[in-house]
């Protein structure tokens, strides 16, 4: 191996995605590491290892980044399995979560702000309009109650615990400390019993305010995650802040146990630039990936300055499905839903972020609102007039985010439409280093990562449904086939510009895996097909008295869940979230549970329906396992670092978190079924896994050709006398869709032990 080219200690072949918590605790992934070293990864991908609130299913609710979860089995646990993965030469991938924490009393230093307010040694570390608490409109606000404090009072919801020394009112199961007043002093020691008097004088006292879970925006003092009230931001640009809370993760990588790290929603925050520069200077060397949407329509790359090795793999996934997607049946299907779908994406898109930033993004609007007129120096009669500029430009806005914050130009951006204050705010945006219109860059730029990404991935993204498999993270509804040319550029281009970028396939966060929309893409490639079931699904959603574009994402998703034994109940709670994310017939906040029953019956009737015979034709399980073969094979071999999801080295067919999430059967994993899909997947992931491992550096760096030759993509490699060629069989459309049969596609593959590596005929 070429010394160098690898940041940190080992080569990168393969990393393998971990979801803890869920029955997965860290000694359950030491007993993984024979596994990930027979499949061929080179590094274990661990989810936030970090002490989170109690009963966390992901990790991102961190209450405590200095120590490894208890539930996980502590720091000693920790250490176990990183010392075995260093006697295994597999490396550790952590995911980070610099942006926010949970937002709760039960994490320790948000609980010790509560009772000290600005004065508290934490109160640094939050993202809170302290300006706001000290003119006496806003407290630091828990949007929690579900009745009225009296009603509550009276049912015992609300009762006063703890010692003198550490008085605290419990609401529900959370004990919120109290300041140490003469009253809450004296209440803690001489009573446990409260009247609505009392309560009312005790919470006048305290830094912290309690109100209804619903309707209560405008009182939040903090910056959340996008609109996710239960976590709170956490001030990154501030030097004592990064220490403290990045103290055990270079710890853990000075100490050699950690060799690589992904960041967790870089967008969100102040300075994702200056950031990234800290965190490199306090890691080294070893490799650092971000997670980063950009958009593909208009070419978005990261700024060229950030120093670390690449996304974290959602810009690989569009251009597969777009290069197994036929032009033709893509268009057949969007003919097929027109006029149930929205007519174009980015006026829907425009639309919903009017809607969100009047009933959703409330506090961060005008957050922006009021960095804008401290920037411009303007008067509080121009507030209106400003908050209508925020809001035309952050509808407008064309990327998740800019890095002006950063002192990098905004790039891509609208043209104003002759409000007088949106040229003002583009001005700021591309003014030189001022700290007020920093400031409102910053403020601008959390705005509209957190605004693109509910309109986007959690509300268009279940409205145009004519094809769910580009209403995907990275991806977009409006978007067309890819050529292989088009594919073989941009692979070239990863090559020259992020050679150890990630690329994946599947993520805890993608609206569907890979093998799910491997399903759909077969689809397109049957458009008469195609045509005759979104005719159907329309008119059974019609009948039904339920908007059609419902009917169509119920045919979907019935069908990539054909051949699940526990579909019926995995429609209904995928369809409810759906729904309510959707936002047209139900809301998190607000659902209608008999509308998602409807829907719920239409995808459990598609499926019983695709499960018999005559809807589907005889060709199509073939072209679902062309597909899904194709996906893999153009995956290890592609430039940039495979990331595997757990389970997915297999068949895994998941939809929308928390369905993506479900326990892997790892028994069942290591041994699938003599030919089935699932056992040849799994021997061409290991046979290209082992192929890379033997030759990491052609993969990372070596050039890359796809061509088209009778039927099949030839991929080419090649790197310093080196060469890797692989015949990938191409998915074509089928002329006879309900009589001919595709072409079996075992001859394209390698089977066990063939060198697949052989110089192509």
């Amino acid at each position: 191996m070429t010394e160098g080219l690898f940041p940190g200690p080992l080569p990168l072949v393969a990393t393998y995605r971990l979801q803890l918590r869920d029955g997965i605790d860290l000694d359950a992934a030491r007993a993984l590491l024979p596994w990930l070293g027979e499949l061929g990864a080179s590094h274990l991908y661990l989810s936030p290892p970090f002490h989170a609130a109690s009963g966390s299913t992901h990790g991102y609710d961190v209450i405590d980044p200095t120590r490894i979860d208890p539930a996980l089995g502590g720091d000693e646990a920790f250490v176990r399995l990183a010392e075995a993965a260093r006697l295994a030469g597999i490396g550790i991938v952590l995911d980070i979560v610099p942006n926010h924490m949970a937002f709760t009393p039960e994490n320790p230093w948000l609980a010790e702000v509560l009772r000290h307010g600005a004065d508290g040694r934490f109160a640094p570390v939050f993202d809170i309009d302290w300006d706001a608490v000290a003119r006496g409109n806003k407290r630091i606000h828990f949007p929690v109650l579900d009745g009225n404090i009296e009603d509550l009072l009276a049912e015992g919801r609300i009762s006063l615990s703890g010692p003198p020394e550490d008085p605290r009112l419990t609401v529900y199961d959370r004990a919120y400390p109290l300041r140490l007043t003469d009253l809450s002093a004296y209440l803690a020691g001489t009573s446990r019993t409260l009247d609505l008097a009392t309560l009312n004088a005790l919470l006048a006292q305290q830094h912290w305010s309690l109100g209804h879970w619903r309707g209560d925006a405008e009182r939040i003092a903090h910056r959340r995650f996008f609109n996710i009230t239960d976590l709170i931001g956490v001030r990154q640009e501030d030097p004592e802040v990064f220490a403290l809370t990045h103290r055990w993760i270079v710890e853990q990588v000075r100490a050699g146990h950690v060799q690589g790290l992904r960041v967790d929603h870089v967008d969100g925050l102040a300075r994702p630039g200056g950031y990234l520069h800290h965190l490199r200077e306090a890691v080294g060397a070893i490799p650092v990936w971000v997670e980063k949407i950009v958009k593909p329509d208009i070419d978005e790359t990261l700024p060229p300055a950030w120093p670390v090795e690449g996304m974290s793999g959602y810009e690989f996934m569009t251009p597969v499905t777009r290069l197994l997607t036929p032009a033709q049946g893509l268009a057949a299907m969007r003919e097929a839903a027109a006029g149930a779908v929205p007519a174009t994406t980015a006026q829907e898109v425009r639309k919903v972020r009017r809607e969100l930033l009047v009933e959703v993004f409330v506090p961060e609007r005008e957050r922006v609102v009021g960095a804008a007129m401290a920037a411009l120096a303007t008067e509080t009669a121009e507030r209106p007039a400003i908050t209508e500029a925020v809001c035309t430009l952050a509808a407008a806005w064309p990327v998740y985010r800019s890095y002006a914050a950063d002192l990098c130009p905004p790039g891509p951006v609208v043209e104003h439409t002759g409000e007088p204050f949106v040229a003002a705010l583009l001005d700021l945006l591309r003014a030189p280093d001022d700290s007020l219109a920093r400031s409102f860059a910053a403020r601008f730029e959390q705005l509209t990562g957190a605004l693109t990404a509910k309109s986007e991935e959690d509300t268009v993204f279940f409205r145009s449904v004519a094809f769910l498999p580009l209403c995907e993270v990275g991806a977009q509804p409006d978007l067309g086939a890819l050529p292989a040319e088009g594919f073989a550029a941009a692979m070239s281009a990863r090559t020259a510009h992020a050679p150890l970028a990630l690329s994946t396939l599947s993520t805890h966060d993608t609206k569907r895996t890979a093998d799910a929309r491997a399903v759909l893409i077969a689809l397109a490639h049957f458009p008469e097909t195609a045509r005759a079931l979104y005719a159907e699904a329309r008119g059974r959603a019609g009948d039904s008295g339920i908007a059609e574009h419902w009917g169509l994402y119920a045919l979907q998703t019935a069908l990539v869940l054909r051949a699940e034994q526990d579909a019926e109940t995995r429609i209904a709670d995928h369809i409810a979230k759906a729904m309510r994310e959707g936002k047209d017939a139900s809301r998190h906040e607000t659902p209608d549970t008999e509308a998602e029953a409807t829907v719920t019956g239409l995808c459990r009737d598609w499926h019983r329906d695709l499960a018999g015979p005559g809807l589907l034709p005889d060709g199509f399980a073939a072209m679902v396992e062309t597909v899904t073969l194709a996906q893999v094979a153009l995956q290890l071999t592609a430039p940039g670092i495979p990331d595997i999801y757990r389970g997915s080295e297999a068949l895994l067919v998941g939809l929308t978190d928390p369905d993506n999430r479900r326990p892997v059967d790892w028994d069942r994993l290591r041994v699938q079924p003599a030919e089935s899909l699932a056992a040849r997947k799994l021997a061409l992931t290991r046979a290209l896994l082992a192929r890379r491992r033997a030759m990491p550096e052609l993969f990372a760096f070596g050039s890359y050709r796809l061509e088209e030759a009778g039927g099949h993509w030839l991929v080419t490699r090649e790197w310093q006398g080196q060469t890797f060629s692989l015949s990938i069989l191409a998915p074509r459309l089928s002329g006879q869709e309900r009589t001919a049969r595709l072409p079996d596609p075992a001859p394209a593959w390698p089977a066990p032990g063939v060198d697949i590596a052989r110089p192509a005929a």
